[in-house]
């Protein structure tokens, strides 16, 4: 075949009349070659280890400066406590569908396969984890991961009604930010640096690779013999594939590896959205005012009943 391209694409063309199947085979090459190029087009759109370090550090100053309520660059205990319940307080509005003040649940349960299957990655990964539990439960052995949900309901039920309340959300967000306040307050001022909330998180992946160590670490020598590394790389590989094999029949096929790769690059793709042209950073290096970079609607006062009249139309 490819002495035949040689000769350029007028010879081709004739045998690809002349042999069958032949112009078929070359439009399979044809859109295997476009799909390589698309590939390589998503990997080079893909940030720098740097960008998505750079990118994870303005989400993190973005979120410590809401959470700052009197900027006075600083984080209280209390300001902590209220910047999670309102995260938790979102889920809670979100998952209270007949509004009745509780959530029940099912209806936490639907909440969260909604976002899951808003984030395919994780609903992958959440499936294979079950599906590993299970089979773990089947040969006798202890799977917790599949009644994760049923044990993250126990945990804050703590009136064990099947139900969720207000106030039961608010006392484990409380629970948690003290704790986490009393071990990354460093100084024990009752406030939260950037310095402390950088260490803090040092400090968290620092134990995080302390416990991965021991648990490795199965003869509790404090060091980790062969057998031992072999199997603390080889159960990480193994779950991974577990992810990737999305019909979990033991096999790896392109499909599901090509579509993993689709579903990673979606995932770090959502993570950099597009700046707008009218974004303060584009109207000052453009010159534009915003009324030429897009409409900007018109909005009134409320009035004195305390509702207020719905935007004018963009001009």
């Amino acid at each position: 075949m490819k002495s035949v391209t040689r000769f350029g694409v007028g010879l081709i063309v004739l045998g690809s009349l002349a042999v069958p199947g032949l112009g078929r085979a070359q439009e399979h090459r044809l859109q295997d070659g476009r799909a390589q190029e698309h590939r390589l087009q998503d990997l080079n759109s893909l940030p720098s280890p740097m960008e998505a370090l750079r990118d994870v550090q303005n989400t993190g100053r973005l979120v410590f400066a809401l959470a700052d309520a009197n900027h006075d660059g600083l984080v209280s205990q209390q300001e902590a406590i209220d910047a999670n319940d309102l995260l938790v307080g979102g889920f809670f509005f979100r998952a209270d569908v007949d509004g009745n003040g509780v959530v029940t649940e099912p209806e936490a349960k639907a909440v969260v396969d909604k976002y899951l299957d808003q984030n395919p990655w994780l609903r992958y990964i959440v499936d294979s984890l079950r599906a590993q539990s299970n089979a773990k439960q089947t040969n006798g052995q202890n799977g917790t991961t599949a009644q994760s949900f049923q044990g993250f309901m126990v945990l804050i039920d703590t009136n064990n009604d099947k139900q969720l309340q207000p106030g039961e959300l608010r006392q484990i967000v409380q629970t948690l930010t003290q704790s986490y306040f009393a071990a990354a307050d460093t100084n024990r001022d009752g406030q939260m640096s950037p310095s402390e909330v950088n260490a803090a998180v040092a400090g968290i992946a620092k134990s995080l690779a302390q416990q991965s160590f021991q648990q490795a670490d199965t003869d509790h020598n404090g060091q980790l013999n062969r057998a031992e590394y072999d199997k603390a790389i080889i159960e990480p590989a193994n779950a991974v594939f577990q992810i990737i094999d999305l019909n979990h029949d033991g096999q790896i096929s392109q499909q599901e590896a090509d579509q993993i790769g689709r579903v990673v690059i979606q995932q770090v793709r959502r993570m950099q959205p597009p700046e707008p042209a009218n974004s303060p950073t584009n109207l000052i290096e453009s010159g534009r005012l915003p009324r030429e970079a897009g409409p900007v609607p018109t909005f009134t006062a409320p009035n004195a009943g305390g509702t207020g009249a719905p935007p004018s139309s963009p001009r």
